[in-house]
């Protein structure tokens, strides 16, 4: 088996190569029919575009080579449903065997009911922020009860269809405007048909939006827990919650996963943070977060790009988490490397000191 050696001074680390990709995201769009107010597409600068679909066979192709790939999941930073050739998309997918999911919206599901079913897709995460109509329009930008339709609807249809996929899961924004409403979220889950719930924080990308995170010591998370936790089993839903304070544990789950993302233009990027570039703030603190890429898969094979020397390293460095915490490092406020996350001060390129996915704080599907 063909190894890399990683240098580290006086040490060298051997890492064998291998194409162990179990998850591939593949952003195939990153338009939207929408425009969240805590949305990367609201803040970033990169331009809008989609993958057409002979790029995406050509991808798909690239894939077989991976032996473990287990998942190809539809999401980055756009919604993947108004792609124009989103049903030739999973068609293809699922005749090859993979398992399918998809982030979205769900504005649109209705119009796809018969082929999301038909071609057996395995699973879709909706985002829903709020039970309440008038939260939810202040947040997403649109009128939940179109929301509701769309899922009742895709449901109805399983029914009548005697199908049990594609399961039906809940993403949900946790914010100081919505946190007080939370409690109605599992009446709604149960009256949707949906038995999975990902709870994740928000991630802020302005001033203003850094003054709505729940974890800055403000929400009693532990009661908010505890009284989700207490309706498990009335409405028979899976739960999972993030964490809410900064603790020693760094775990990225892109790379405990054997995960990557690929851009709409082919642009490999390590994870969802580095798709993109774009301004975050960490706990009030700006930060520019630079897009990184490890190649181009329209440009050279997926399969060197995965086990390339560079992609290798980063991958061997965040797992066994050698980089620097910035965001509890005293010098943060002071320290020229936690402007943006080209370097950081051990050397690593980009940096990973700030990452608050890795902190667990932040949750993605």
């Amino acid at each position: 088996m063909e190894k890399i050696e990683l240098n580290y001074g006086d040490y060298i680390v051997v890492v064998p190569k291998k194409l162990d990709l179990k998850k591939v995201y593949i952003e195939i769009t990153n338009k939207c029919n929408l425009n969240c107010k805590m949305c990367f597409r609201r803040f970033w600068k990169d331009p809008l575009g989609e993958m057409d679909f002979e790029g995406f066979k050509e991808i798909f192709e690239q894939l077989k080579e991976f032996p473990s790939l287990e998942t190809v999941y539809l999401g980055g930073i756009g919604e993947p449903t108004v792609h124009p050739d989103f049903v030739k998309i999973i068609k293809l997918v699922k005749e090859a065997g993979y398992r399918l999911e998809f982030g979205t919206n769900g504005t649109r599901l209705a119009n796809y009911a018969d082929d999301l079913i038909n071609y057996g897709v395995d699973k879709i995460m909706v985002s829903i922020d709020a039970p309440d109509p008038a939260v939810y329009r202040d947040i997403r930008g649109t009128d939940f009860m179109s929301v509701e339709d769309n899922v009742l609807a895709l449901q109805k249809r399983k029914k009548e269809l005697k199908k049990a996929l594609p399961e039906i899961g809940m993403e949900v924004v946790i914010m100081k405007s919505n946190v007080h409403l939370l409690h109605g979220i599992l009446p709604l889950a149960n009256k949707l048909g949906i038995n999975h719930i990902l709870f994740s924080n928000l991630m802020p990308f302005s001033e203003s939006l850094s003054k709505e995170i729940a974890y800055d010591g403000s929400v009693d998370y532990e009661q908010l827990i505890d009284t989700l936790n207490a309706d498990i089993g009335k409405y028979k839903v899976r739960l999972e919650f993030p964490k809410f304070n900064l603790q020693t544990d760094r775990i990225c789950q892109f790379i405990e996963k054997k995960s990557t993302v690929i851009r709409w233009d082919g642009e490999v990027a390590p994870c969802y943070r580095f798709l993109h570039s774009y301004t975050e703030y960490i706990f009030g603190r700006k930060k520019e977060v630079i897009a990184h890429s490890f190649g181009n898969v329209f440009k050279e094979k997926l399969t060197d790009i995965w086990t390339s020397k560079e992609y290798e390293t980063f991958r061997y460095i965040v797992k066994n988490a050698i980089y620097p915490s910035c965001t509890d490092c005293q010098l943060r406020d002071v320290c020229d490397f936690t402007k943006n996350t080209e370097f950081d001060c051990w050397g690593n390129y980009p940096s990973c000191g700030d990452c608050l996915w890795a902190r667990g704080l932040i949750q993605c599907p």
